[in-house]
């Protein structure tokens, strides 16, 4: 009998591969296209995963190696959808034919147990992806990582099984490799690991909730309920999943109760189980919306959702707009809460800092922040001083705090980090001491 292969015994291996991962030069382009084509279709494969509480890019780059990314075949084996699967599993799914590409997707990811898995964490989401092709290379050609997650990286140069049962040491694979796809994704400023997902997998608590104007049952074709209801899905809170159609009825609310039930807030205390939802979970959910948003064109500081993240302001295109996007986020959360926008209209980041302190909103020195973490909630604004002439800054939205680090969403900025920056991203590198102004907080001002 052969050993079962475990994550624990391959959880380093996959975090070191996945770190040093670089993609072929000459394969650059290649990839950048799929990257595109499924970035375009992002919605598509969100709305899958909320309902089967799978990660959208782990069904997107399978997407990509079933099907070539193609809509009317099957996500089990790339077989046409207009008949049930005729290659293994063959059969798929049960019913009568035809299908729509969700019913049978949906039936791919339950036979497969990707939508029992929990760990959604690097190494738990590669060892999926791995075992979903099997396990072939690493139990007989030890020597070939597999194509299936490394191809077009420097981890794979050649081998691959030509068919079942049948390897050719000499075959090199002409597909993308899922990891591979997944790094080409992370540099768009994608999260394609969700670390931590949930209480049940990591023992921290989730946050969905905190203080703030609140959101409740009556609200009806609500583009911020639809979001809450995916994400309820997404968290196991509903069985059977809600219904994603924007009106906040008593399922959505049972399902919200239950999630309060299970979970504390940012300081340990749990949530009161009220069916409520607060101001700044609404602005993380869109502002979490608009990550892969880029400048059209580069650098040029305009585009269609830049220049309406600057009208929100009173401002044209082609002025920064890290601050322009925070305030957006702000408006549309209230907009659909139908309530006044409580963050202060301004475009200017040291501006909103200043106008904050004498309109008598909270903020949150660097120092105070550094000597207790627990100040900060997510949904906080942190700022920053850059220095340059004329008083600019950089600004963005707190989305988690993981100890002396945060994980926030910016607008205006790069991989680097930087301000006058590309596009909107979820950034994890930035320490709570390297935060030089502060942060300014409304859920003290709702």
């Amino acid at each position: 009998m052969s050993t079962p292969i475990r994550l624990e015994a391959l959880r380093e291996e996959y975090t070191r591969l996945f770190n040093s991962c670089t993609i072929a030069p000459d394969r650059a382009g290649a990839v950048e296209r799929l990257a595109a084509r499924i970035l375009a279709q992002q919605e598509r494969y969100r709305a899958l995963g909320a309902i089967a509480a799978v990660p959208w890019p782990v069904i997107a780059v399978i997407h990509a190696l079933e099907s070539g990314l193609r809509f009317d075949r099957h996500l089990h084996n790339g077989d046409p959808l207009h008949a049930r699967t005729r290659r293994v599993p063959a059969g798929r799914p049960p019913g009568e034919p035809p299908f729509s590409w969700e019913r049978s997707a949906l039936d791919a990811l339950h036979l497969s147990g990707l939508a029992g898995w929990h760990d959604w964490g690097l190494a738990g989401t590669l060892f999926r992806l791995e075992a979903y092709n099997g396990w072939g290379y690493r139990k007989y050609h030890p020597e070939v990582r597999s194509p299936y997650l490394w191809s077009f990286s420097g981890h794979y140069g050649k081998g691959k099984y030509a068919a079942d049962g049948r390897f050719d040491p000499e075959l090199v694979s002409r597909q993308c490799g899922a990891a591979t796809l997944l790094k080409a994704l992370e540099a768009h400023g994608v999260e394609v690991f969700d670390e931590p997902a949930t209480a049940e997998t990591t023992g921290a608590p989730v946050t969905l909730d905190y203080p703030g104007v609140m959101l409740r049952q009556g609200v009806r074709d609500s583009a911020l309920v639809r979001q809450v209801q995916r994400r309820l899905n997404a968290l196991g809170c509903a069985v059977p999943a809600l219904v994603i159609d924007g009106d906040f009825g008593s399922k959505t609310e049972a399902a919200l109760r239950l999630f309060q039930a299970r979970s504390e807030d940012p300081r340990g205390e749990p949530l009161v189980v009220d069916g409520i939802l607060g101001l700044l979970t609404q602005v993380l959910e869109i502002a979490r919306g608009e990550i892969g948003v880029r400048e059209e064109p580069l650098g040029s500081n305009r585009g269609p959702r830049v220049e309406a993240y600057l009208a929100s302001t009173g401002l044209d295109g082609g002025h920064p707009w890290c601050a322009a996007f925070v305030h957006w986020c702000f408006a549309e959360a209230a907009r659909g809460l139908g309530i006044d926008n409580p963050c202060i209209n301004t475009a200017g980041v040291l501006d909103h800092w200043n106008r904050a302190g004498h309109e008598g909103v909270r903020r949150i020195t660097q120092a105070e922040a550094s000597a207790d973490p627990a100040r900060i909630q997510p949904g906080a604004i942190f700022v920053i001083d850059t220095g340059d002439p004329g008083g600019a800054g950089h600004t963005g939205l707190v989305e988690r705090i993981d100890g002396a680090r945060l994980v926030t969403i910016e607008g205006n900025t790069n991989v680097a980090g930087g301000r006058e920056g590309i596009g909107v991203l979820r950034r994890h590198g930035r320490k709570i001491n390297s935060i030089n102004k502060g942060f300014i907080d409304y859920a003290s001002n709702g």
